[in-house]
């Protein structure tokens, strides 16, 4: 993942990967429920090297235990492009945010066919993530040209348009939809902030600021309806976790030391455990702890964490470089190595 433009010279260093199953409540609907999201597979985003247009999209199979590499253009005769962010699977489509060409990819989850691109025509600039909020509406964080001037473009997801643009920090990243609220995490991109925006998805527009800490990057709602929020590595002050409560940070986790931040917060299917990068290994503790853990649960140091929200299954992706392929891990949830796969060049995050 592309995560701080900042880190340019140095390769360009983190998912979300957000989907939405709506499911009926009344108890007369003798309907099937819908499939729960990635029961069939899901995607490894492979960001590739920055400014070498190789990034490429790797699918896994539950059934055949297998992954598929490079989906997108050898389905659509045609590279993906320069440098993918992130992906987000919504309403049976896949939105695969390309930062660098500066467009998002939008295809059909099941057959990995193009329905659409959303690129600088329409006013995509510098895109991060994409959030779903009803099947005609969704949310992509954009940092803007000069990586400070942070926005969030409504998409119209019929027309594929963009139909607003809001305002809303330097460097946005991450963001989730909670009890009718939209949260996000400005990471600071070129610069620095240490907010997150609230929204209501009703009107498009800024309802509450919270002030976390130093550049805010990643964030999840837990069983209890907390926010979780993780910093980024690249900020002047130790990492810290913060948790929210009524849109107030009611507590906050600090790092010990500088260069050792939790990052990429991740959450278990249930929604009470955390999972997060630190000190070059992948990290967990409940939701009740006040205190970070002391040893690794995975003693990798991995580029890109997922769950699987089916299995609990605890996805990484390895880097070697950023010219060569890396690799995607599947962990159960006790911390063992099931599996490992040949992917794209720096997996970087799920879509499920």
């Amino acid at each position: 993942m592309y995560r701080n433009l900042r880190h340019i010279a140095t390769f360009f260093v983190f998912t979300l990967f957000t989907s939405t199953v709506f499911t009926s409540c009344n108890n007369d609907d003798d309907s099937p429920a819908p499939p729960p999201p990635g029961q069939d597979g899901y995607f490894i985003v492979n960001e590739g090297a920055f400014g070498g247009a190789n990034t490429t999209l790797s699918y896994y199979d539950r059934q055949k235990d297998s992954v598929l590499n490079n989906v997108f253009s050898s389905t659509n005769n045609r590279p993906l492009g320069d440098q993918t962010q992130s992906m987000a699977v919504f309403d049976d489509r896949g939105f695969i945010v390309v930062q660098n060409s500066a467009k998002i990819e939008v295809i059909d989850r099941e057959t990995f066919e193009s329905l659409a691109t959303i690129g600088a025509d329409e006013g995509i600039v510098s895109p991060r993530y994409f959030l779903g909020i009803s099947p005609t509406k969704g949310y992509v964080t954009d940092w803007g040209a000069d990586g400070v001037s942070g926005t969030i473009k409504v998409l119209d997801l019929t027309s594929y348009q963009v139909t607003a643009t809001v305002p809303i920090g330097s460097g946005p990243n991450e963001l989730v939809l909670v009890d009718n609220q939209v949260y996000v995490a400005n990471g600071g991109g070129f610069g620095t902030d240490s907010t997150v925006v609230v929204l209501d998805p009703q009107t498009d527009t800024v309802v509450d600021t919270i002030v976390v800490g130093e550049n805010p990057s990643s964030l999840v709602a837990d069983t209890n309806g907390s926010i979780w929020v993780a910093s980024n590595q690249f900020g002047s002050l130790p990492g810290y976790l913060a948790r929210l409560e009524n849109n107030e940070v009611a507590s906050r986790i600090e790092a010990s030391e500088m260069g050792g931040d939790p990052i990429s917060v991740r959450i278990n299917p249930a929604g009470q455990q955390l999972y997060f990068r630190y000190r070059g290994g992948v990290y967990t503790m409940s939701i009740e702890s006040t205190e970070l853990p002391d040893s690794p649960f995975i003693d990798q140091d991995v580029y890109g964490l997922g769950v699987d929200p089916i299995s609990g299954d605890i996805l990484t992706g390895q880097v070697p470089n950023f010219s060569s392929d890396g690799t995607f891990f599947r962990y159960s949830t006790t911390g063992n190595l099931i599996q490992s796969y040949g992917v794209g060049i720096a997996p970087n995050g799920f879509a499920f």
